[in-house]
């Protein structure tokens, strides 16, 4: 069973807790479970690779507190990588006409 504990950090400033509070508030999340998310990555074995699902962690943390569907996430993820790609190929054909 888990125990609750209180950290005390000294020296926090007010500017860095309320970047802390609006980072738990764009996943959706208090200010205790998001810091505790953070200290569990910033602990865990540097030899354990993150999976595909811990990495997007975030992102659906985000998705499902805003009500964004799988299918708003999908044409999001479609349109940044299509301009993604038209901004490589702008790159690429930029560079050999040099």
């Amino acid at each position: 069973m888990d125990m609750e504990r209180t950290i005390e950090v000294p020296g926090i400033s007010d500017e860095l807790l309320a970047r802390v509070d609006q980072r738990a508030r764009q996943i959706g999340v208090d200010r205790n479970s998001y810091l505790k998310k953070v200290i569990e990555r910033a602990v865990a074995p540097p030899d354990s690779a993150a999976t595909l699902a811990e990495l997007l962690t975030p992102v659906h943390d985000f998705t499902e507190a805003h009500g964004i569907s799988e299918e708003e996430i999908q044409r999001f993820f479609d349109q940044q990588l299509a301009e993604s790609r038209r901004q490589r190929r702008r790159a690429d054909q930029g560079g050999r006409s040099e």
